[in-house]
């Protein structure tokens, strides 16, 4: 806990030195309040829950590119005691800068995970991500290094688009991302085939689909969907040893209800 007050303390740092480099009457702080209810917890083809309804609030504050936000995950029936329980909190903190040629995007920051029952880590990611002029369709890559207890390489990349639909001023956005782990740690990710070395390799696709239904000025309804499977063999070995369902693919979804401000 003492590391989560510490990283608070150096992103409110980080913030205020954000303040004394100008402040435009015309750019505020801007919140983000929004929370999911799905049918499965799933991190990066892992199942973290099974059979269970998760709830998964979070909050962002964004300002001059700078922003931090809190997440956590609260199984309504932890398979490891049959309770509810809150088990999970993230921090995240970052910045992003939107003024790249060609409109891209960088986003670079740090994630904080603390874990209930087990190590808590800590990874860093850089992000690159633009719209493609013609099509319209969103593209990205993004790399997260683990620094902590699980030192390793994960690297995402993903696409997307959206639709209007005719309704509401209603949109549908479809995505497709694919995840590449390089582990260094053969306790936490070992190689199916070898468990003296770690795991490298493509772990899984996953695919998407959410629909944004505005409910007045600052308040939006989504409804989503998504399916992950593994993208080889070994992925498959290992997706389903670390995941509490026992599975190598994953179908689940929710609706997320959104506040801004």
């Amino acid at each position: 806990m003492e590391k989560v007050y510490w990283w608070l303390g150096m992103v409110c740092l980080l913030v205020l030195l954000a303040g004394q480099v100008g402040w435009a009457e015309e750019q505020k702080p801007s919140t983000d309040l929004s929370v999911d209810i799905l049918s499965q917890y799933v991190w990066r083809g892992f199942a973290l829950s099974n059979d269970s309804v998760v709830i998964e609030p979070s909050m962002t504050v964004s300002y001059l590119g700078f922003y931090v936000n809190f997440w956590g995950n609260y199984d309504t029936d932890q398979e490891t005691n049959g309770e509810a329980k809150w088990n999970e909190t993230d921090f995240t903190f970052g910045y992003t800068y939107d003024q790249l040629p060609y409109g891209l995007a960088l986003d670079v920051g740090g994630i904080y995970y603390a874990l209930d029952g087990t190590k808590d880590s800590f990874e860093l990611f850089l992000g690159l991500s633009g719209t493609c002029p013609v099509t319209g369709a969103s593209l990205g890559l993004t790399l997260y290094r683990e620094i902590s207890h699980y030192p390793g390489w994960w690297v995402e990349i993903s696409a997307g688009k959206d639709f209007s639909l005719p309704w509401y001023q209603s949109t549908l956005s479809l995505s497709a991302s694919a995840m590449y782990l390089d582990s260094n740690d053969r306790s936490a990710y070992p190689d199916p085939d070898n468990p003296d070395d770690e795991f490298s390799g493509w772990l899984y696709l996953q695919l998407g689909a959410e629909t944004n239904i505005p409910v007045g000025e600052y308040l939006s309804l989504t409804p989503k969907i998504y399916y992950q499977f593994a993208l080889t063999g070994d992925a498959k070995d290992l997706l389903s040893a670390g995941s509490w369902d026992e599975n190598h693919d994953h179908f689940y979804g929710g609706i997320n209800l959104n506040f801004a401000f």
